[in-house]
């Protein structure tokens, strides 16, 4: 799935900015028994662009937020250390982490396949297709609801397959199709339900979640998919390093701090209910 990823920022080359955030004290484990860590530093590459799993909340700043950030951060304050965020392209993450530029890559990644032939993940996190209507809307509440309404979607996504497989479905069930039109951002296919232009848009529950958490009361989630896909945080192959990065998870879990943070940031509370398992 292509996801929209909201430019909040201009991206930036790797090495050329970083963003330490310090962690708190108590850590569960030291930094220096866990190998991620180097001289007590967790060094993560991110996107930085992907709201709310992480990015920067005001053009300009230098410090990332997000969910994900949360998370890593809180990894972090176990093992007793800090963390340093790597900002770069999408495409170059796990090669920055093959290089060793960074030792986790944390950026609502999926986890496939074709990428635990070369790297190690741990699945955490799962996405919904979902719709998204205006709050007021109490007659669009499915995808089959959207004949003869207008479908806004945003260009290049895959969620253009997503609309045209609906009209399919429509056309077989002989009603009207919908009236797909596309825009070249996500916000742009936002306003367009604002002000009355669309009917409805089709997008990932956290993308959902994170404008109606900048739009409280004028957004809304009717229908939910139901096709997760799995986002992971990566490493490199080898060591225990694996297996210290699933307990400090499913510490979080336990602790109910995971659950905070899918609150904080309007996320399902069972997002995080997911097998570690990548076979």
């Amino acid at each position: 799935m292509l996801h929209p990823r909201i430019a909040f920022a201009v991206k930036i080359a790797f090495g050329g900015m970083v963003v330490m955030t310090l962690a708190a004290t108590a850590p569960v484990a030291q930094a220096g028994d866990v190998g991620l860590m180097r001289n007590g530093v967790l060094n993560v590459c991110t996107g930085g662009d992907f709201p709310p799993m992480q990015y920067y909340e005001n053009p300009g700043d230098e410090k990332l937020v997000g969910f994900e950030v949360d998370v890593v951060d809180a990894i972090a304050k176990q093992w007793g250390g800090t963390t340093k965020y790597v900002v770069g392209d999408f495409k170059g993450l796990l090669p920055s982490l093959g290089a060793e530029r960074c030792d986790l890559v944390a950026s609502g990644i999926m986890v496939t396949k074709e990428r635990l032939k070369a790297y190690d993940a741990v699945p955490y996190f799962v996405s919904n297709v979902v719709m998204v209507t205006a709050a007021s809307d109490a007659e669009t509440r499915s995808p089959l609801d959207l004949s003869g309404k207008v479908l806004a979607i945003e260009a290049g996504t895959t969620y253009e397959k997503t609309a045209a497989d609906l009209n399919a479905e429509l056309a077989k069930a002989g009603k009207a199709p919908a009236q797909i039109q596309t825009y070249p951002s996500a916000s742009g296919v936002i306003e367009q339900i604002l002000v009355g232009r669309a009917a409805a848009t089709i997008t990932q529950d956290t993308t959902a979640a994170f404008r109606i958490k900048q739009m409280p009361g004028r957004l809304q989630v009717p229908y939910n998919y139901g096709d997760g896909e799995t986002y992971g945080i990566y490493l490199r192959k080898g060591g225990d390093n694996r297996e210290a990065l699933i307990k400090a998870i499913e510490t979080l879990q336990a602790s109910g701090e995971m659950k905070a943070l899918l609150q904080k940031w309007n996320l399902p509370e069972t997002a995080t209910d997911v097998k570690h398992a990548t076979n």
